[in-house]
């Protein structure tokens, strides 16, 4: 194995390791989301649009077990991308998965539209509400017509006691996992830098994008999910 695949490698398995203790219940995630995906799809061939493919793990947890869909995945950064395509590579999804550098605006003009849609640990990075409007109005746009379309951010009133035990709890489950008291109290600190909304304004964001039967199915931490069609 070359330098190269050995760094890819362990790069994955540290972010793995930091986003399943980070999110816990991640892999459940990603199953309830496959479920939705699949009630609406059913065997049928599927296009689908990942937005912040970087890792990989959506190729990972719905490439192998769904052959008849094919994966175009979007990420401005450049390292996470060669994961995402080494997980491809490794798995034998190469013919299926497209990957490309940059936001969701870099998809060329005459991309027909998906099938389905995910964007999983990306909005909470985005400060600005209206940008945050954006990125959802570009996602619907991409979308077929009643399509399905899953989301999962960071999530929570900024000023509000329930939070503020939430992160506590997530500290915890960090120390729980080895990690040093110092280093979870500077990850603390680094949480409040993101970007947290309320449920209820998340799901107006959605509205206001032209998403529909917007519904939470998931929350662990300070993470949930919300599913909804175009």
């Amino acid at each position: 194995m070359d330098k190269l695949s050995t760094h890819l490698l362990e790069k994955a398995r540290t972010y793995e390791q930091s986003t399943r203790t980070s999110v816990p219940a991640y892999d459940t995630l990603f199953a309830v989301a496959q479920a939705y995906f699949r009630s609406h799809l059913g065997e049928q061939e599927a296009s689908l649009l990942v937005v912040g493919a970087g890792g990989g793990n959506e190729l990972s947890a719905w490439g192998p077990t769904n052959p008849q869909w094919t994966f175009t995945g979007i990420d401005p950064a450049e390292e996470m991308l060669q994961i995402a395509q080494h997980k491809a590579v490794q798995l034998e999804l190469e013919s299926r998965v497209r990957l490309l550098q940059g936001t969701i605006e870099s998809l060329p003009q005459n991309t027909p539209k998906f099938d389905a849609a995910s964007c999983i640990l990306v909005l909470h990075f985005i400060v600005d509400r209206q940008e945050k409007l954006h990125l959802l109005q570009n996602i619907h746009d991409q979308l077929k017509p009643g399509k399905p379309f899953v989301l999962a951010c960071a999530y929570g009133d900024r000023e509000s006691d329930e939070l503020q035990d939430r992160i506590k709890i997530w500290q915890s489950v960090f120390l729980d996992a080895s990690y040093t008291k110092e280093k979870v109290e500077n990850m603390g600190k680094v949480i409040m830098n993101i970007s947290f909304i309320s449920d209820q304004e998340i799901q107006q964001l959605l509205s206001e994008a032209g998403f529909k039967n917007i519904t939470r199915f998931f929350s662990s931490g300070l993470f949930a999910g919300w599913m909804s069609l175009a």
